[in-house]
């Protein structure tokens, strides 16, 4: 048996069996098999992160993961959404698969032990501190393994003052040598000392932002519920539009060949239908590439505020229930990405950082792996090859599925943006930045996600249900129509 390559009768290349046995096999998720998914193939990971607490727990964590990739990898094929308007869901499903087994790996094979550093302090529990070593991507830091310390699979000690994990924890110094890339993007092989713990203070990483308020519990569920409702109702609004204006096009729940132009110039969108009585008609006719721009830039604040609002909605639970410090959930996983003055800024701070550890890590490791120098450039330039290859082969269970190869360069041609940042400041000794900055960014950023707007949509992906709903027709047929777009 031969190993496909990635061509056109194959284009997941060695997952392309994969894809082939789920489309063939997979079983229809309902309310009668999710759990067979979602919930016992995450098992193991958690027993993981327990065992993670203790010395001398590698091979037995090893033992447990080769468990959870198993489980994880059946599930994956043997559910699916098979329904038309599900199918964009299988794809964010199968991202975050790839995701769990990166975790599985690192979990197994990181020498420990590994406790949640900052949380320790103020009494949390061992088995919510678990949990949240298992599910949070953002607070807790892997100890020597983590991306400040160029990703080395050495252990970070960390030593505790009592038996119950509840004294104060640190990590054994070392010499600095620290890599900051414009736009805080950091690579640092420091073992840093975690100060004051009794006082819940941690060492602060210079990409991730912190909690600047502080909230009562009520407060922050509120502020949580509004924020994942707000953006729900916004996310839903997109959707619906493009299920509303392009129901035979870009809206289609199946594949139609030039989707995005037809969209663009069979229809004539009137923009501020108000003020139709006041200036003629053909003054308020949007032109072609207007609605090819603005169905971009719908398109990736969907993707955005879609995660946000799961993310508030999961944190005011997780919040509510008392367990959780509510600045634990206080910091959203986007930092306002429309704001961004660069691509490093876009990519290292602005944009979601979930997957920032593992494609730093793997990246390092491939790099070592092939005796290639381990840098600043090459691993950044090899995190958003990975990131292409993730996104792209995480529609192996779509049917159908987008093309791999726009999805997978809007990657790597991002990449290729922020080197040039970088070789722009060493060549002028200026940053890319300020208005020009953000000239530059809305440029590159609609020229690259145009290759992925296109291909989602012309796949019949506009036509998926993302969100339960309700509030983007409401919101459609009372505002956005009457007042801000209309159609000729």
């Amino acid at each position: 048996m031969t190993i496909p390559f990635f061509s056109p009768s194959t284009p997941f290349g060695p997952f392309q069996p994969l894809h082939e046995y789920a489309i063939a096999n997979a079983e229809s998720i309902s309310w009668d098999n999710w759990y067979n998914l979602f919930v016992i193939p995450l098992v193991p990971l958690y027993i993981q992160a327990l065992l993670l607490r203790y010395e001398g727990t590698r091979y037995y964590r090893i033992a447990v993961g080769v468990v959870g990739i198993t489980l994880l990898g059946r599930a994956v094929v043997g559910y699916r959404f098979t329904q038309p308007w599900f199918n964009a869901l299988n794809n964010g499903i199968a991202i975050g698969v790839m995701h769990l087994i990166a975790r599985y790996l690192e979990f197994g094979f990181i020498e420990g032990p590994l406790v949640d550093r900052y949380f320790e302090a103020k009494g949390r529990h061992p088995l919510i501190g678990a949990m949240d070593v298992a599910i949070n991507a953002r607070w807790i830091g892997l100890g020597a393994i983590d991306l400040d310390h160029k990703g080395k699979v050495d252990p970070g000690h960390i030593h505790l003052n009592n038996g119950n994990g509840s004294g104060n924890g640190h990590i054994s110094p070392s010499k600095d040598d620290t890599d900051v890339i414009d736009g805080g993007l950091e690579f640092s092989s420091t073992h840093q000392t975690i100060p004051n713990m009794e006082e819940g203070e941690r060492a602060k990483e210079s990409w991730l932002l912190w909690p600047t308020v502080r909230r009562t519990l009520f407060q922050a569920v509120v502020r949580h519920g509004y924020l994942a409702l707000r953006n729900y109702a916004i996310f839903d609004t997109a959707l619906y539009l493009i299920r509303y204006f392009g129901r035979t096009t870009i809206g289609a729940d199946h594949p139609v060949p030039n989707a995005l132009y037809r969209f663009s110039h069979e229809n004539r969108f009137i923009i501020l239908p108000c003020l139709k009585g006041f200036v003629k008609e053909e003054q308020l006719i949007a032109p072609w590439y207007i609605v090819e721009i603005v169905t971009s830039i719908s398109v990736a604040s969907g993707v955005w505020l879609g995660i946000s609002s799961g993310y508030h909605l999961i944190g005011a639970i997780l919040v509510g229930t008392g367990l959780w410090e509510t600045e634990s959930w206080e910091v959203d996983l986007f930092d306002s990405p429309l704001l961004a003055d660069s691509l490093l800024d876009l990519w290292g701070r602005r944009w979601h950082q979930f997957f920032r550890h593992h494609f730093i890590l793997y990246s390092t490791l491939i790099l070592r792996l092939f005796h290639l120098p381990v840098n600043s450039g090459s691993t950044l330039f090899l995190s958003f090859i990975l990131s292409g290859l993730m996104h792209s082969i995480g529609q192996f269970t779509m049917n159908p599925h987008p093309p791999l190869l726009p999805i997978f360069l809007m990657f790597p041609l991002s990449g290729m943006g922020c080197s040039l940042e970088v070789v722009f400041k060493r060549m002028t000794g200026k940053k890319v930045g300020g208005i020009y900055g953000r000239i530059w960014v809305w440029i590159a950023m609609l020229a690259v996600g145009r290759l992925g707007t296109r291909a989602w949509l012309e796949s019949g992906v506009g036509g998926s249900y993302l969100t339960p709903p309700g509030a983007g027709e409401w919101l459609v047929k009372n505002l956005v129509e009457p007042y801000l777009i209309g159609k000729v």
